[in-house]
């Protein structure tokens, strides 16, 4: 873009390009250092995950950023995400059917249970039934379905204005749901698969699903900081705050990374895994 084109622009515009170039240019600066993509995903998501070796998808000699059940939370939560923005739901901020809510709400009980299984067998303990990857993948993807839903649920109601925004349900019905569900398990699949095509791929749509969480969590809290909830009616009102939410995902990545290593540095045991 030329500088005549760009001080053309409106201020929202310019922000919005700005964006762009920023997002662009972060994953270009991070495909360009100097080091194996394993190493740069592992130590980009160590503050969100525990990384354990054997609870992890491998590709050979390399493993994924996040463990199966973290693989599962974020690639159900992408996957949510996509569905919805492929089907125009952006303005969409209605509850789903009852019936679909308890579901949504018995997925977070599943990985609970699951979860504590694994933990009962992690500390030697006796567990309920032996603990896979595959259900630690599963039962995370359906905690990541619900985090993807309500997520957009509540982005949506606090970006637009209530006259724009849709009180329908972002997950209409069952349809909706087992598409949702189906393509999880194909990410499942892919991420089990141990296919070396797949691994750089898989690995940076996960770095993406972290980043995109963290956004739209940063951005909600920035338009409540700034008291500017549910006040935007087109995309380039939010270009300000939404730059906002972008370096503040970057920035809590960064120190959740960076305290996590500084617990391990003083707290040995917290890297047995």
């Amino acid at each position: 873009m030329t500088k005549v084109a760009y001080r053309a622009l409106t201020g929202g515009e310019r922000r919005g390009t700005v964006f762009v170039l920023l997002a662009g240019l972060s994953l270009l600066v991070f495909l360009g250092v100097p080091a194996p993509l394993e190493t740069k995903s592992l130590a980009l998501l160590h503050g969100l995950c525990a990384q354990t070796p054997d609870h992890s998808f491998w590709f050979g000699v390399v493993r994924l950023p996040f463990d199966a059940r973290m693989t599962g939370i974020y690639g159900g939560f992408l996957v949510t995400q996509l569905y919805l923005l492929t089907r125009g739901r952006v303005r969409a901020a209605g509850l789903p059917s009852l019936p679909i809510v308890l579901l949504l709400g018995g997925f977070a009980v599943a990985m609970g249970i699951d979860g504590f299984n694994s933990l009962l067998d992690d500390t030697g303990l006796p567990a309920i039934y032996p603990p896979t990857n595959a259900l630690r993948y599963i039962t995370g993807a359906l905690m990541g379905t619900t985090l993807g839903a309500f997520l957009w649920l509540l982005t949506a109601a606090t970006l637009w204005r209530p006259d724009l925004t849709r009180r329908e349900p972002a997950l209409r019905g069952w349809r909706d749901l087992a598409a949702v569900l189906v393509l999880a398990s194909g990410f499942g699949l892919a991420a089990g698969s141990g296919v070396p095509a797949l691994y750089t791929p898989i690995t940076l749509l996960l770095i993406g699903a972290a980043v995109l969480a963290l956004f739209e969590i940063a951005l909600v809290l920035i338009l409540l900081g700034r008291a500017r909830v549910s006040a935007a009616a087109t995309p380039r009102d939010l270009a300000g705050p939404a730059l906002g939410a972008l370096l503040g995902a970057y920035a809590i990545l960064m120190l959740l990374s960076a305290g996590r290593y500084a617990l391990e540095a003083v707290f040995p045991v917290m890297t047995k895994g």
